[in-house]
């Protein structure tokens, strides 16, 4: 298992390494070009690539998307209360302590974990987390909301295609999904290196910068994990599919949360450095919880 653990892991740190070495020395990650690239093109086909790719029945994936966006509503309740008893912007900083990183972190945990059995169940979690992030996520920093824009929205679309054809039972031709694949596959890399150049280019004037993210970067994984655990009381799913469930909800801070905030101007420097925090706490969490 530390094997597995270190060949997930290491590409993560090495990526997030070099992206703060390129934030140093060029200006590759100024503007938001990259981040449109990724959010309108990369994940759009990465998510439609992954959903096709799964061996599962609707019955299942329905099942596991349903409890996935109740635990959602329930987390945003609770976090939006959390925020307004502190004092603090609900809609700044809601999002980012609501959405786990489903994608890039949970994916390869689970697998570390559960084996190549649980990837499908992870990517299912992470496709609706995924949408989440363009629906609570946008609304809340841009202060719009549009039923018809998340229509409109890439990741959205992709996850609709992609449950359309499942039920359908037809086929993309080959080509076609190696070229989503191709697509898909620039999306962890950039964002990757935009968090580790967003990093290497915080201005912190002192402890009290610390505070704060260290407080988001315990919430996010062990509130997620604690919301989760009490539905799965109510709503007790089959074995590896609770536990799937369970630590995909107890992940750190997702680099989208990072990317969304960069893209309009919410709070980027405070996201951006509660990340590897809460990386550190959650894969501590879980593996301390699965070894006992």
């Amino acid at each position: 298992m530390i094997q597995q653990l270190s060949q997930a892991l290491v590409p993560l740190v090495s990526l997030i390494v070099l992206g703060a070495v390129l934030g140093r020395k060029t200006d590759f990650f100024d503007g938001r070009a990259l981040s449109g690239l990724v959010t309108t093109v990369g994940i759009p086909a990465l998510l439609l690539h992954s959903v096709l790719s799964m061996d599962m029945d609707l019955f299942q994936m329905g099942e596991l998307v349903a409890i996935t966006v109740l635990w959602l509503v329930l987390m945003a309740a609770v976090t939006a209360l959390v925020l307004k008893v502190v004092g603090l912007p609900v809609r700044s900083y809601l999002p980012a302590l609501v959405h786990p990183n489903t994608g890039n972190t949970g994916v390869p945990v689970c697998f570390a974990l559960f084996g190549p059995q649980s990837l499908g169940l992870a990517v299912v979690v992470s496709s609706v987390i995924q949408v989440s992030h363009f629906t609570l996520g946008v609304g809340c920093l841009s202060s719009r909301f549009s039923f018809g824009a998340i229509l409109r929205n890439g990741p959205v679309l992709a996850l609709l295609v992609g449950a359309v054809l499942l039920a359908t039972e037809v086929s993309l031709p080959g080509p076609v999904m190696s070229t989503l694949d191709m697509l898909g596959s620039i999306t962890v890399p950039i964002m990757l290196m935009q968090l580790g150049s967003s990093i290497a280019n915080l201005k912190l004037s002192g402890g009290k910068d610390l505070l704060r993210p260290l407080a988001f970067s315990a919430y996010r994984p062990l509130g997620g994990m604690a919301v989760a655990w009490l539905l799965l009381l109510f709503w007790p799913l089959e074995g590896l599919m609770g536990q799937v469930f369970l630590v995909q909800c107890a992940m750190p801070v997702a680099v989208m949360s990072y990317v969304l905030a960069v893209r309009y101007q919410g709070p980027a420097q405070d996201i951006a450095l509660t990340i590897p925090m809460s990386l550190l706490i959650s894969l501590s969490l879980v593996f301390a919880l699965h070894l006992g």
